[in-house]
């Protein structure tokens, strides 16, 4: 039989693996390099990249870490196993630390930042058909939640100021965490 197929396939799924360690990398130096300006000096340019540099890591980022983690527990190499699993465990108290609706606000913000229109968020369609939800959750809960949130801190900026300063100490704490030798 040949292996050509076989071994290709190893050589293609270990430099995809590779490739992607790399880029998740960077994207988490983004986040910690926002998380370290947004300390300084609020900026609404970089809140926008840090809700979309947030968000992602928490789903898309979740997963890939998880993915390596399980990996790696195949493995030896106990230092990068540590360093993924405090970073879930990290991750996963941030996320639970956070409220539904100020999940929801991240997500909104990380859309606004993505997308021109917000019709992921609207009851009519392009096609006009009606939708009457999101992610599995009620529209009329997520604007809302999103409503009495504006109400409750004022402004988009206040509620920007509000959870700097919730999540900006615990992610400082992990990148120290991350980085110390």
């Amino acid at each position: 039989m040949d292996n050509f197929p076989i071994e290709e396939f190893k050589r293609d799924f270990i430099i995809k693996t590779l490739v992607q360690e790399k880029q998740f990398e960077q994207w988490v130096r983004i986040l910690f390099f926002l998380n370290n300006e947004l300390t300084n000096k609020y900026d609404f340019i970089y809140q926008d990249a840090f809700y979309t540099k947030l968000y992602e890591l928490f789903n898309e980022g979740s997963v890939f870490i998880n993915k390596i983690l399980n990996s790696l527990n195949f493995g030896d190499n106990d230092e990068k196993r540590n360093l993924y699993s405090n970073l879930i465990d990290s991750l996963t108290q941030i996320r639970a630390d956070l409220t539904e609706a100020e999940f929801e606000y991240i997500q909104y913000r990380r859309h606004n930042s993505c997308h021109i229109f917000q019709n992921s968020y609207e009851y009519i369609q392009d096609n006009l058909r009606i939708k009457k939800e999101r992610s599995g959750r009620k529209l009329q809960d997520i604007q809302k939640d999103l409503q009495d949130l504006i109400s409750k801190h004022g402004s988009d900026e206040n509620i920007d100021f509000y959870l700097n300063k919730k999540l900006q100490g615990k992610l400082s704490a992990l990148y120290q965490l991350l980085t110390q030798k």
